[in-house]
């Protein structure tokens, strides 16, 4: 079979697909993405389900993914992608600080975790890195998870909710949200009693009493807003 030089270029060319509910964002990502010529974004999804939809029906080289929004929770999405495409490398965008999401999204499999303010260069420079099949982790990121392998137990820079397990988190956020225990059950596809017992033990990790008290303390720390 025989190629011209264009076909032969696009080959090389990283394809990305992004995932985010926000346009504006999509719509960022493509503009500083056209100033490179090894990769382009050729898919986008507005949510979960839309994404494993288009990875289903087509073939990226990356997923660069909201760590908020509507439809499948993020977590528990990533997990399924890496699941069907354990090869396929994960970038997290979002507006929370490290602190917050950083380690467990890494811990779970993304191959780097992006504040969305970060600038364009250095975007581009880390999807690179993770295109080339390593991962990326700022300074902080490193110290973080180091933190968490050497002495745990003296870490005093910990808060509550970085106690909690992933669907415990996934949970505390929920209902800190506002969302009833009937509508996280049907977004995790868990039963309500289930729902009952992750929240008994969330009050009892944070010491708090309340769903007041949750949203109160997920506002303060940046967590929901």
């Amino acid at each position: 079979m025989r190629f011209t030089i264009p076909e032969i270029l696009d080959q090389t060319i990283k394809r990305i697909i992004i995932a985010d509910d926000h346009a504006v964002v999509r719509t960022g990502l493509q503009l500083i993405l056209e100033e490179t010529t090894d990769m382009s974004i050729c898919g986008e999804a507005s949510n979960g389900f839309e994404l494993i939809e288009k990875l289903k029906s087509d073939t990226y080289d990356l997923v660069i993914l909201d760590i908020s929004m509507p439809g499948k929770d993020t977590m528990d999405l990533m997990k399924e992608i890496l699941s069907a495409w354990p090869l396929l490398p994960i970038v997290v965008f979002s507006m929370n600080p490290d602190e917050i999401y950083a380690v467990r999204m890494i811990r779970n499999g993304a191959s780097a975790y992006i504040n969305k303010e970060t600038n364009p260069e250095q975007i581009i420079e880390i999807l690179r890195i993770v295109l080339s099949g390593k991962k990326y982790f700022t300074q902080k990121q490193s110290a973080m998870l180091a933190e968490l392998v050497i002495e745990p137990e003296k870490n005093t820079n910990s808060f509550p909710h970085q106690t909690l397990s992933d669907r415990e988190f996934q949970i505390f956020s929920m209902l800190a949200s506002g969302l009833k225990k009937s509508e996280i059950a049907e977004k995790l596809s868990i039963s309500k009693h289930t729902i009952g017992n992750h929240r008994s033990n969330i009050m009892h990790k944070m010491n708090l009493a309340t769903n007041s008290e949750l949203t109160r303390y997920a506002i303060q720390h940046g967590i929901i807003k």
